[in-house]
């Protein structure tokens, strides 16, 4: 579809002069407005903010990597052009008056931001009223809500989110995009809501491994604040992609403890692909058993650290599901901290020895097809242990379930491993001939 240009296309075409950042951002615009009304995606857009953006990228001489390329930005995540209200209510309001580490970078090479997505409450379970642009009566997944829904709706070809449990991943399955949830620690989160020092990460959605790779190359990288992010050097991931082997490389199919909840449609799209990719199934070791006890009592001690002002000073204005989960982060104690964070380590540090004989693995995104209804946003169980032990992980719009909804494929790879990991996400959706469906 010529209207839906990769953003690795919209910066080639600025950069060489065939088009304008204004004339990019035209384009996006006409498309929010056109569907914003059903999809609901955009807590905060203005189109002569974003207008604004476009013109200062073409009057400079220099274009940077993302001239003229739109991108949604999670209501998590500070701007200072628009306001940053974390979906919830006691941050109304709230203008920060600087970006955060990433919106500075995406702008240092010409991005045009156009707004704030839709985010649930404090990026957790509390659902917007954002709808799957393939079926309004269901939901795009969560916590990244937003971003999902334009990215895989077609409005827009870049997205920023978060994930501390399936927040990325689970709405790319539901809206069908691309999307990419890096290494712990390699892109920093400075500026961004904080659920968990050890499970949150920023990831990005896009209309290709390609564009993925351009994004998350301009992201990543130490700032000198965000102490995940110490030491860690820009990523070269668009080089990984176009050297991408054509030789089939060696992929394992993991089921862990979340495999009895996948929908019997799903299941049998899981065990068609493994076949079809030559695929050993690997159930994932005893080790692995009780990462949903250990990371959950661990995400609850630090909401309830990281979220506790909004529980003391304003109860009465965030949810009974969020004050609940504070309410038992309250009431663990440091033993049990300390003992999960030694298991959730043991579990980061044995997933290597696991992977020795393969390049990467896949596994489902969701448990299926988007839910009907916007009262919850589905199950984030399938991402929730290889968000826990902070690996790469990409989601392919590859499969489509019995109502013709998009579901997602995991590609997995080991800690560190993002060029690896993006490599064979192409491999696969090149050889699978994976298209996005708007």
């Amino acid at each position: 579809m010529a209207d839906y240009l990769s953003a690795n296309e919209i910066s080639i075409a600025v950069r060489s002069g065939k088009s304008t950042a204004v004339s990019e951002t035209e384009k996006a615009i006409s498309l929010i407005k056109a569907r914003e009304t059903n999809m609901r995606a955009w807590c905060h857009f203005n189109s002569e903010t974003a207008l604004k953006y476009a013109d200062i990228v073409d009057e400079v001489s220099h274009k940077g990597k993302l001239a003229g390329v739109g991108v949604g930005v999670k209501d998590i995540i500070d701007t200072e052009q628009f306001l940053t209200e974390n979906g919830v209510a006691t941050d109304g309001g709230r203008q920060p008056i600087k970006n955060a580490t990433v919106v500075s970078r995406l702008i240092s090479e010409g991005a045009v931001i156009l707004g704030k997505t839709k985010t649930t409450e404090c990026a957790f379970h509390t659902p917007t009223n954002t709808r799957n642009p393939h079926d309004l009566n269901r939901t795009p997944g969560g916590s990244s809500s937003g971003s999902g829904a334009a990215v895989g709706g077609g409005t827009i070809p870049l997205a920023l989110g978060s994930q501390t449990v399936g927040s990325v991943i689970r709405p790319a399955s539901f809206c069908g995009a691309w999307a990419f949830k890096p290494s712990w620690g390699l892109i920093p989160r400075t500026g961004v809501l904080r659920l968990s020092h050890l499970f949150d990460h920023i990831g990005v959605f896009g209309r290709s491994a390609e564009d993925l790779a351009l994004i998350v190359d301009i992201l990543s990288g130490d700032d000198g604040i965000d102490s995940a992010s110490q030491g860690a050097l820009p990523s070269n991931l668009v080089t990984a992609v176009e050297n991408t082997s054509l030789a089939k490389p060696k992929i394992v199919f993991l089921r862990d403890y979340a495999w009895p909840q996948l929908e019997d449609s799903s299941k049998n799209l899981f065990d068609q692909l493994a076949t079809r990719l030559s695929a050993p199934t690997i159930e994932m070791p005893a080790l692995y058993n009780n990462v949903f006890q250990v990371s959950q009592e661990l995400l609850a001690q630090d909401m309830a650290y990281n979220l506790g002002d909004r529980f003391f000073s304003g109860a009465d204005r965030i949810s009974d599901t969020l004050r609940e989960w504070i309410v038992k982060g309250l009431s663990l104690n440091a033993k049990t901290y300390l003992a999960n964070y030694d298991a959730l380590q043991q579990m980061r540090m044995g997933f290597n020895a696991l992977m020795d004989n393969f390049d990467f693995a896949i596994a489902p995104a969701s448990s299926g097809e988007a839910p009907l209804g916007l009262h919850n946003t589905g199950s984030p169980n399938f991402c929730l242990l290889w968000t826990s032990i902070g690996v790469p992980v990409v989601n392919i719009p590859m499969l489509t379930g019995p109502n013709g909804m998009p579901v997602g494929v995991q590609v997995i790879g080991r800690y560190g491993s993002d060029a690896e990991t993006i490599s064979g996400a192409a491999w696969l959706g090149r050889n699978q001939k994976v298209k996005m469906v708007y």
